[in-house]
């Protein structure tokens, strides 16, 4: 043996110790020095791909697992591991077929199964992903991310009551606390949380950001941003000084309004959401932070404020509505939408969809509590749901002219 094959042999070596040792980082170092040393050896890259995984360094990890196994494609550890970084680079339809040749070759690990399902979810093959989280589950009934991942798909295809099995066996095993127990309060009558977990919402839609606009737009024909922009009632003036556009996601309210404001503002929990807002250049300020704490924390005040499809992901407003009392000037406008609920409630109501519906009389009451007054309220679809337009209210208060 040469003396750059046997180098590369030690660095080897001490790479697995290292990474056995969960010590990634100097792991790295010794699998890349091998690498160097002997290049293209696919037992080298297959561990430098897997050490960069578990970094968590997806966009490098996923070359390198490329290259392993197009040096050898038997590899069923290396097809996870590209596939789990695939994953999470939002690559789905190369990581359900990565995952597939995972379990082809081998690799049957219960989190195998488990993400093998998540991605045939997302291809829409909702049968074979329901029997692959069941396998997941059957081969190892403590992994409590599987029966959470079971959860979510029992319950977007109706069937409650599994899915509150489901959920409830993940938070007898471990998982998050609160997150489950709003899972089960979303499938159980008449149970109550207040707000949405800010992990639920924060994760949400910084997965969705990708695809947010080709599916909410593009799919469901989501029409609220531009219907609330344009039922805005004709006292409000022709140009707003400050607007502050609360949960704006992407931008997609921004591009309506922004003709109408001198100064916009955008607020948002998902820093990829935010992301895509910047790319689109017509805010002059983006805030990432939490609704009800930025608007504590901020003094600015505001002539517009708009929030469309947001408070049916906050819940209770009491919290908000205190706080826009004050941020938003005498004889100024707050605009938002909400989903109707059925039947007559006092309060907001957690739907199996995991979103709030506020009930008219429960806004009207907090408008009267905090200075506001209704000036009007218009009826449309938010948006379509399996052809059929989800109900929506859209709202228009003033700011009574004298502060409270």
């Amino acid at each position: 043996m040469n003396e750059s094959l046997e180098q590369a042999r030690q660095a080897f070596v001490r790479g697995i110790a290292l990474f056995e040792g969960g010590q990634y980082e100097p792991a790295d170092e010794a699998f890349t020095r091998a690498l160097a040393l002997a290049p293209g050896r696919a037992s080298v890259l297959l561990n430098l791909g897997v050490t960069k995984v578990h970094r968590q360094l997806f966009d490098q990890a996923e070359p390198l697992l490329q290259a392993a196994l197009a040096a050898d494609d038997t590899l069923g550890d290396g097809w996870a591991a590209l596939g789990l970084a695939q994953m999470e680079l939002g690559q789905w339809a190369a990581a359900l077929s990565a995952h597939e040749n995972a379990v082809a070759r081998g690799a049957g690990a219960a989190v195998v199964r488990m993400r093998l399902g998540q991605c045939l979810a997302r291809a829409g093959r909702t049968q074979e992903a329901l029997a692959a989280l069941e396998a997941a589950v059957q081969q190892d009934a403590d992994l409590a991310e599987a029966w959470s991942q079971l959860g979510h798909l029992r319950r977007e295809t109706q069937q409650p009551a599994e899915a509150a099995r489901c959920y409830q066996n993940a938070l007898d095993r471990g998982a998050d606390a609160d997150l489950h127990r709003y899972y089960l309060a979303a499938l159980q009558h008449g149970a109550s949380v207040a707000h949405a977990p800010r992990q639920y919402v924060q994760t949400l839609f910084d997965q969705y950001a990708d695809e947010f606009e080709d599916h909410l737009v593009g799919q469901l024909r989501y029409q609220g941003h531009r219907v609330l922009v344009e039922q805005l009632p004709a006292a409000c003036p022709p140009r707003f000084a400050q607007v502050l556009d609360l949960g704006c996601g992407t931008g997609l309210c921004g591009l309506h309004i922004r003709p109408r404001a001198e100064v916009l503002w955008g607020l948002d929990l998902s820093a990829a959401m935010l992301d895509k807002a910047r790319a689109r250049g017509v805010y002059d300020r983006l805030i990432e932070e939490d609704l009800v704490e930025a608007l504590r924390s901020e003094t600015a005040l505001f002539d517009l404020v708009l929030a469309a499809d947001v408070f049916i992901y906050v819940g209770h407003l009491e919290d908000v509505f205190a706080l826009l009392a004050q941020r938003i000037r005498p004889g100024g406008w707050l605009a938002f939408t909400m989903e109707e609920t059925v039947g007559r409630w006092n309060e907001p109501q957690l739907l199996p969809s995991l979103r709030y519906a506020h009930p008219l009389n429960y806004i009207e009451a907090l408008a009267v509590q905090h200075g506001f007054q209704c000036v009007l309220t218009h009826s449309a679809p938010l948006r379509w749901d399996q052809e059929i337009g989800v109900p929506g209210k859209y709202l228009y208060l003033q700011r009574s002219m004298q502060k409270e």
